[in-house]
């Protein structure tokens, strides 16, 4: 009987480690948010640029003209040199959360300038005091590829 026992357990361990090592870890293409000090809302930015590619999964998405397109978009109006949290969330309609190491670069674009905005290990970062309309551009890149989110800025 406990020979019986120690097999059936063995097999149980076995089937269960066979089902996490078969897990489908593909993840597809995040959605970018901006949180505000003091707020609990948040704002989604929109994607634009998109190369993204997994075994499930293949998204081409191009936008030629991202400051147009940007101008299009609401406006967010923030205060100058209000701090700003990032986050990134699975995307319901493709699902999966796991993004390893990825390369976040945030921009300011303004009259034909880009200027970078230093990202903190909290993915915080910081507007400029200088009033004005702006197109805030986010860069994700990972293994699966790249994503570009817009977000038109007003900073009043």
């Amino acid at each position: 009987m406990k020979g019986f026992l120690k097999l059936f357990i063995g097999l149980c361990l076995i089937f269960i480690l066979t089902g996490c090592i078969g897990e489908d870890y593909d993840v597809g293409v995040p959605t970018a948010h901006i949180y505000f000090e003091g707020l609990s809302s948040d704002f989604q930015l929109t994607e634009a640029n998109i190369s993204w590619k997994t075994a499930s999964e293949e998204v081409e998405k191009t936008k030629k003209d991202i400051i147009t397109y940007a101008s299009s978009l609401d406006e967010i109006k923030v205060f100058p040199g209000q701090k700003v949290k990032l986050d990134f969330r699975e995307n319901p309609k493709n699902g999966g959360d796991i993004w390893t190491d990825p390369k976040i670069t945030v921009a300011l674009l303004k009259d034909g300038e880009r200027t970078e905005l230093a990202l903190d290990d909290f993915r915080e970062f910081q507007f400029p005091t200088d009033k004005g309309n702006y197109v805030l551009e986010v860069e994700f890149m990972s293994s699966a590829g790249k994503a570009q989110y817009l977000g038109n800025i007003l900073i009043q």
